[in-house]
């Protein structure tokens, strides 16, 4: 397996997860709502510059701050989940 391939599908399912986060855990939810879905990529990228404001911005989807507390919650766990991986 290249390693592209293999960057490619850890790349994904980071976006998943941090789409399930930005939609909100509970448990027994497995999978993102097609929303959060659609964010992940965008997330994920935004997460990349560590910018935990402008994460929460894009999930309480107002496209401007301040965000909302669940909100801010959600995007200090996304950029934690993020540097995680990055390690």
């Amino acid at each position: 397996m290249s390693t592209t391939l293999a960057l490619a599908r850890d790349t994904s399912a980071l976006e998943q997860r941090i789409a399930l986060i930005a939609c909100g855990q509970r448990p027994g939810k497995t999978q993102p709502c097609d929303s959060c879905r659609r964010k992940g990529a965008g997330l994920l990228t935004i997460a990349s510059t560590g910018a935990a404001d402008a994460v929460a911005a894009a999930i309480c989807g107002t496209g401007r701050g301040p965000a909302c507390h669940d909100c801010k919650d959600k995007a200090a766990e996304i950029v934690r989940v993020f540097n995680e991986e990055a390690e």
